[in-house]
């Protein structure tokens, strides 16, 4: 590389780092696929509102409805494990361990 080249990619390289960050990458890219298919610089993509991108997506889904889709409501699965009785002590708790260690272990 030449002087002349050297100095002419530092005054670009100074005028570049004044941009925005995104305009920055959007030059990087530019300069990689002019390498990847030299002579062929491909527009940048332009932006499309959010309605629109939203009108393409296809979705087979059903229409949201208030019925739960699956399974049993929180509120009813909640309900199954409540019980009129205190839960158990850390003793009561040590015996419940015990026993069943002795049904799947013991003789």
């Amino acid at each position: 590389m030449s002087t002349a080249e050297a100095n002419e990619m530092a005054h670009v390289l100074d005028r570049v780092k004044t941009w925005s960050p995104p305009l920055r990458i959007t030059l990087a890219r530019r300069i990689l696929e002019t390498l990847e298919h030299p002579g062929v610089v491909e527009e940048p993509p332009r932006r499309i509102p959010l309605e629109q991108v939203l009108g393409m997506l296809k979705t087979d889904a059903p229409p949201p409805t208030d019925e739960p889709t699956r399974g049993w409501p929180v509120e009813k699965v909640l309900g199954l494990l409540k019980t009129d009785r205190e839960p158990p002590d850390d003793e009561e708790c040590r015996r419940i361990i015990e026993e069943e260690r002795w049904k799947k272990y013991g003789s």
